[in-house]
C-alpha cells in the first residue's frame, strides 16, 4: 500500500506543488481547495498521471468543524493517513493603525486556527492507528522577519512554529513528528502572468541571496524530505533562497518605513476612521 498524504489548500501554487511533489515521491493524496476548483482539478489530474490516487474537497477551513471534518473524510477514503501537511490560509494585511476586530478573526480562524485543528485531528488518528506518521506545517519566512503590515500574519505564522514545539513533545511518545517549512518569496506563476508582473526584477536579483523566486515544487520537495526525515523534529526548514541571512524585505521596492510619505498614508487612513 503506498503511503496517504492529506495536503490542505492544494489548488493553486505552493499547495499544488506540495501535493505533486508528495505525489511523485510515491503517496496516495487528498487534498483541500476553497472555491479554485479548476486548479485543484488540474492538481488531481497531475497526481493520476503518475499513478496515484487523488480525492479533492471543497473545505473552508475557516469553518470551526471544517478541520476535522475534512481529516475524517481523506482517512476513509485514502485508508489511513500517513502524512498530514497543513498549508491552506489566506492573508490580510493591514497596519496596526487600521486593524479591525474583524480583520484579527479573519486572520487567526485561517492562519493558526485551522492549522491547529486539523492537526489535532490527524495526530488523534496516527495515534489511534499506531502510526508513526508527520505532521507539516507551511509557515513563512515572516514567522522571522518583520515586514511592514503583516504584524498579525507574522505574528500568527511564528505563534505556528512556537506551537510545533510543544505538539513534537507531545507527540514524541507515539513516534509521530511535527515539523515547519517556511517558504520565503515563491510567486504564483499563474498570478504574476495574469497582473503583468514577472520575478526577473533588479531587487529580486539583489535582494535575495541566490537571485531569484522559489518555485513551488521546491517547496514540495522541501516537504517530502520533512515527510521522510525520520529523526527530525520540533524544527523550521526555512525555503527562502538565503532571504533570511542579511535582514531584507522580500517584496518591497523600498524601505517604506523610513518614508515619510508612506507613513502619512497610514496616518491619514487611520485618523479617517477615528474620525468616522
Amino acid at each position: 500500500m503506498n503511503p496517504r498524504v492529506l495536503v490542505t489548500g492544494g489548488s493553486r501554487n505552493i499547495g499544488k506543488g506540495i501535493a505533486v511533489a508528495m505525489a511523485k515521491d510515491g503517496y496516495d493524496v487528498a487534498l483541500s481547495y476553497a472555491g479554485y476548483l479548476e486548479g485543484a482539478l488540474d492538481t488531481q489530474r497531475q497526481i493520476e498521471a503518475l499513478g496515484r490516487r487523488c480525492f479533492i474537497y471543497e473545505a473552508h477551513l475557516e469553518d470551526a468543524d471544517a478541520p476535522e471534518r475534512l481529516v475524517r473524510e481523506a482517512y476513509a477514503d485514502l485508508g489511513g493517513l500517513d502524512v498530514l501537511v497543513c498549508n491552506a490560509g489566506r492573508e490580510r494585511r493591514g497596519s496596526i493603525l487600521t486593524f479591525t476586530a474583524e480583520d484579527y478573526d479573519f486572520q487567526y480562524t485561517n492562519s493558526l486556527r485551522n492549522y491547529m485543528l486539523c492537526a489535532a485531528a490527524a495526530a488523534r488518528l496516527m495515534v489511534r492507528d499506531k502510526t508513526e506518521g508527520s505532521i507539516i506545517l507551511i509557515t513563512s519566512v515572516r514567522a522571522e522577519l518583520a515586514h511592514p503590515d503583516d504584524f498579525f500574519y507574522g505574528a500568527m505564522k511564528a505563534a505556528m512554529e512556537r506551537a510545533c514545539k510543544s505538539m513534537a513533545l507531545d507527540l514524541s511518545e507515539f513516534n509521530i513528528r511535527v515539523n515547519c517549512v517556511a517558504p520565503g518569496a515563491i510567486w504564483d506563476k499563474e498570478r504574476m502572468a495574469a497582473n503583468g508582473r514577472t520575478a526577473d526584477t533588479p531587487f529580486i536579483r539583489e535582494s535575495i541571496p541566490l537571485h531569484r523566486v522559489g518555485e513551488a515544487e521546491e517547496i514540495g520537495e522541501a516537504v517530502a524530505y520533512m515527510a521522510k526525515a525520520k529523526y527530525v523534529t520540533g524544527t523550521t526548514l526555512l525555503v527562502d533562497g538565503g532571504l533570511a541571512l542579511p535582514g531584507l524585505h522580500e517584496g518591497h521596492d523600498a524601505i517604506p518605513w523610513k518614508s515619510k510619505e508612506w507613513a502619512a498614508k497610514r496616518l491619514e487612513k487611520a485618523l479617517e476612521g477615528e474620525n468616522k
